[in-house]
């Protein structure tokens, strides 16, 4: 597994996270995650991007505490996509200028991150689980039995 992945991984089940609270190169992987809600392709408009958005902070990008206009600006504002002049068509770049994004995006480009971040959360869900019930049953293991009931 490659950084991007393994960062992914850990990344992935988290919840509540802002961008400031993220290092500069977990920040460019979520969003060269992100950037990949809008395909690559024709323009969209401004209302197609925003669903587009809401609908990843719902799904893959719920590790996220960010709207959906601000993650918008921020994916402009660090020249993942672009937006004409008048703020209504949005296209993804493809040439990124920064090496660090484009190092994320490349290594996202063929790989199903969707379903990695779903397998990732589930698995993390599964192991928190079984921590939690091992625990629960040492902690059962140390208490002292409860005294009978009185007659």
């Amino acid at each position: 597994m490659d950084e991007t992945m393994a960062a992914l991984e850990q990344l992935a089940p988290k919840q509540g996270v802002t961008l400031g609270a993220l290092g500069t190169d977990d920040l460019h992987l979520v969003l060269a995650l992100a950037a990949r809600c809008l395909p690559v392709g024709p323009p969209k408009t401004e209302r197609e991007v925003n669903t587009l958005l809401q609908t990843w902070l719902a799904g893959t990008g719920a590790m996220l505490r960010i709207d959906h206009v601000e993650l918008r600006r921020t994916l402009i504002d660090f020249q993942l996509w672009e937006r004409d002049g008048f703020g209504h068509a949005y296209r993804r770049v493809r040439s990124l200028a920064n090496a660090e994004l484009a190092r994320h995006a490349a290594a996202l480009a063929d790989f199903n991150a969707e379903r990695f971040v779903v397998t990732s959360r589930a698995q993390h869900a599964a192991a928190r689980a079984l921590r939690k019930s091992t625990y629960g049953h040492a902690i059962k293991g140390m208490l002292p039995s409860p005294a009978p009931p009185q007659p």
